[in-house]
């Protein structure tokens, strides 16, 4: 855009009004440069100039550690951790399917009053999901299969 100018100034062609519009303090061009954080200097415009950035170090000792600063399940999960357990909330372990009868349902751990399980049924490629709840009896899958809550104590 300065490049514009200086050829535009230079040119004989140029008219004096167009001149000023365009150099003029609050000219639609100046007023453009201000707006991207450019200043006007002697028909080139120029980034402002940066300040100086100060730094100062942190002493390691002044850092608190993790395990002071988390609450809640976070320190639960880190604490597990430290003792050697990967995998504290069981997302790793698939459960099998028992025999699922009215009688021997499938026995699905729970911490809340209900779950979400989907049963892979036979022929299909894609689960059937229900919701078991706890005071309910043997709940049945479209298959067949019947699947009950047992309460277990959260992590």
């Amino acid at each position: 855009m300065s490049s514009y100018i200086s050829r535009l100034l230079k040119a004989q062609s140029a008219s004096k009004r167009l001149i000023s519009n365009l150099t003029q303090r609050d000219g639609k061009l100046s007023s453009f440069l201000r707006r991207l954080g450019l200043q006007w200097q002697g028909g080139a415009a120029a980034a402002p100039q940066q300040r100086p950035i100060s730094t100062t170090q942190v002493q390691k000792s002044a850092l608190i550690a993790d395990d002071q600063l988390v609450t809640g399940i976070q320190k639960r999960e880190m604490l597990l951790a430290k003792q050697g357990c990967e995998d504290p909330w069981g997302f790793t372990k698939v459960i099998r399917r028992g025999s699922g009868r009215e009688n021997d349902p499938t026995v699905v751990p729970s911490a809340f009053d209900a779950r979400l399980v989907g049963c892979l049924c036979l022929d299909d490629r894609l689960p059937k999901w229900m919701w078991i709840e706890k005071d309910e009896g043997p709940k049945r899958c479209e298959c067949g299969h019947y699947f009950i809550l047992k309460n277990v104590p959260p992590v």
